[in-house]
């Protein structure tokens, strides 16, 4: 079509032709146009056979209705350029670097944007997730999983939010090992704002940032039904730690569910409102009850490696005290049956080790490891 004052040139003042555009260029303008999503655009392309046609199609449409965008090629090479700047990359479903996790989800997250390694999507992966509100029985708990995982070279994979996440984001950053946080804006504006700092120490520790809303665009409550799915869909497990009625955490384990994952739930308190989505998945037998991290690692099919810790500074009660712990969380009662010692040296082997910051204690009734008693065990 020629447009108007074109002259003896007949290319110029022509509107912008999608056939010189390429299909990983089609794919990402097509993909980002806002109201298509992932399903719309699967369904466009799978109409049409290619995300070029599919563009011809889409665009024909929103011209008749006088709301055609501009050059696709433009668009994405605004994407790129924007991306960039936030030290970003695009990878799009056509590229060899898309996690392979993800290509098994239908339909797909077409257009990603990450910043840090793609290599960590390499990885074997397990998700950890739950509530912003998190007591400190549960916060221990996320960070004696995401540890254990880690250290086990797996990568965890969280949405970097306050709580449960960050808890589990932190203790990968401890351990050194690459770890994955998927947002729910885009990668310029890193929310929720207080977990800047811990986002780029997971970079700095070869893990990587993901979105599926491209830098630069403004939007406004974060996205987070769209993050849960990518959370799910990058591992191959998902913990739910702590999560009360209605929250995001069990949208995640309903994504989780719904696309085949295995789930997890960490049980609490019968009265404690954080622990009453996981203790439903439980009922409901629609999630494991995680016992101890000793017991995922083993039904995942890794084996912890743990040594006993040294007792060099420890007293023999301490110590046995110690390794019932390191097994699995109790109360003073199952901790005298387990390390069959008496009431009373039980109790004081724990007032020593929790004034050393080796142990920590749940409602002063259920008591377990911190992270410090954790590392006294570490793989040799």
């Amino acid at each position: 079509m020629i447009g108007v004052g074109s002259g003896s040139n007949p290319a110029r003042g022509r509107r912008p032709s999608a056939a010189r555009v390429s299909e990983r260029e089609a794919w990402i303008a097509l993909s980002t146009r806002p109201g298509i999503g992932p399903a719309g655009f699967a369904r466009l392309v799978l109409e049409h056979g290619s995300a070029i046609a599919a563009w011809k199609a889409w665009h024909a449409h929103r011209a008749a209705n006088h709301d055609a965008p501009t050059d696709p090629r433009a668009i994405a090479r605004g994407l790129v350029e924007t991306t960039a700047a936030a030290d970003g990359r695009i990878v799009t479903a056509l590229d060899d670097e898309y996690p392979p996790a993800l290509r098994t989800l239908d339909p797909r997250p077409p257009t990603l944007f990450v910043n840090g390694s793609l290599e960590v999507f390499r990885r074997r992966a397990v998700a950890i997730v739950g509530t912003r509100g998190a007591s400190s029985y549960g916060l221990s708990v996320a960070t004696e999983i995401a540890h254990d995982l880690a250290t086990s070279g797996v990568a965890v994979v969280s949405g970097l939010a306050l709580g449960i996440d960050g808890a589990a984001h932190r203790a990968s950053v401890a351990a050194r090992v690459p770890g994955v946080a998927v947002l729910p804006s885009p990668l310029d504006r890193i929310y929720p704002p207080r977990h800047r700092a811990l986002a780029r120490d997971l970079l700095r520790h070869g893990g990587a940032l993901v979105s599926e809303i491209p830098a630069g665009i403004a939007i406004g409550k974060p996205d987070f039904a769209r993050r849960n799915r990518i959370i799910a869909g990058l591992a191959e497990a998902v913990v739910v730690v702590e999560a009360p009625d209605r929250s995001g955490a069990l949208l995640t384990a309903a994504a989780a569910m719904a696309i085949g994952r295995e789930l997890y739930a960490v049980p609490g308190p019968i009265d404690a409102m954080a622990s009453r989505g996981c203790n439903r998945l439980i009922a409901d037998h629609q999630a494991e009850l995680v016992t101890s991290s000793a017991w995922l690692l083993g039904r995942i099919g890794l084996a912890t490696g743990r040594r006993p810790p040294s007792v060099g500074s420890l007293s023999e009660v301490e110590g046995l005290v110690l390794r019932a712990l390191l097994e699995r969380p109790g109360s003073i009662e199952e901790l005298v049956d387990r390390a069959r010692q008496p009431a009373a040296s039980v109790a004081s082997a724990l007032t020593m080790l929790e004034s050393r910051g080796l142990v920590d204690s749940y409602g002063g009734a259920t008591f377990h490891t911190t992270l410090a008693a954790k590392r006294l065990a570490e793989p040799v």
